[in-house]
């Protein structure tokens, strides 16, 4: 623009604020990146850099120490052969509970198929087989090939046996609950495997006298067994559920317990064969161990298995 001052004519030049605004910060970002003056990278120099760089690794090569020594420590303490935390302590508090086979999915209890239809059952056998196929003779094997033959003992083992795993041999669970009939569902008769859980030194006790006996076992008791009875949970599923085979008829046998991890330990095992469950209609069961020092609530699912199965 043009001023007048003392009759002659000046020119001045006026400046964006905006455009210096914008200068000035781009010049303070370049500075910050790097600054030349003071031999700054951003914002520091580098020995500071340097000795920021050594601060950090010192102090994270100490949180790593520490937790390397804290592990240490833990694992001095372990034991890989048995739990730290037995008996009462543990979580199970020696008192084991079923689980069955197969077992169509991790969320699912209920057992459904249609009669004389592979399709429908085929996953059901392939999930039993291959829990079977561990019971193998040939899968039956340790490092040391030692594993001790239980046919012979009618009562416990020995306790100088007690750190070498009893041999569990597939004929106990009897001539129809086998693969090449499909274990029962293609005649509309499944079989379903029920096991105790794993409890570390848990001994199975008797009972004492008759008295003790629960009634729902007293005809068929036979002492040195963990006893098995199935039944409809409701009076329903009662009239619907049909009748039942046990093989082994007595149960778990007492001379497979304790479990101690012994290298090839086999969980003994129990079929129960549905032998003329009500077709169409969803039965609800409930399986339930039986020994003295067993406690069964089906709340808790303690000492007992629940599933429902469905016959097309």
């Amino acid at each position: 623009m043009a001023s007048t001052v003392s009759g002659s004519t000046a020119f001045t030049t006026q400046v964006d604020p905006d455009t210096g605004t914008f200068q000035r910060r781009l010049g303070d970002v370049s500075t910050f990146f790097y600054d030349s003056e003071e031999g700054k990278i951003l914002g520091k120099t580098f020995q500071q850099w340097i000795f920021g760089a050594m601060f950090y690794m010192a102090f994270y090569a100490c949180i790593v120490f520490f937790m390397l020594a804290c592990g240490a420590v833990v694992y001095q303490t372990l034991n890989w052969n048995m739990p730290r935390l037995q008996g009462q302590d543990s979580l199970l508090q020696q008192n084991p509970s079923l689980g069955f086979r197969p077992v169509p999915s991790v969320d699912m209890t209920l057992i459904r198929f249609i009669k004389a239809d592979p399709t429908s059952y085929s996953p059901l056998t392939d999930n039993l087989e291959a829990y079977l196929q561990f019971y193998e003779n040939q899968n039956q094997v340790t490092d040391t090939g030692v594993m001790v033959d239980c046919k012979s003992y009618n009562k416990r083992r020995p306790q100088r046996e007690w750190d070498k795993a009893c041999r569990y041999e597939l004929n106990n669970l009897g001539p129809d609950c086998i693969k090449q009939q499909a274990f029962g569902m293609d005649d509309g008769m499944p079989c379903i495997l029920l096991k105790l859980n794993r409890v570390f030194d848990w001994h199975p006790e008797d009972y004492h006298n008759e008295t003790e006996i629960p009634a729902e076992i007293l005809d068929t008791y036979e002492p040195y067994n963990v006893h098995l009875k199935c039944f409809g949970v409701t009076p329903a599923d009662q009239d619907n559920i049909g009748d039942f085979e046990y093989h082994p008829p007595q149960g778990f046998h007492f001379k497979y317990f304790p479990f101690r991890n012994q290298q090839g330990y086999r969980s003994p095992l129990v079929f129960v064969r549905f032998m003329n469950p009500a077709p169409n209609i969803l039965i609800m069961v409930e399986c339930r161990a039986y020994a003295k020092n067993i406690r069964r609530n089906s709340v808790e699912r303690a000492g007992v298995v629940k599933f429902e199965l469905l016959v097309d």
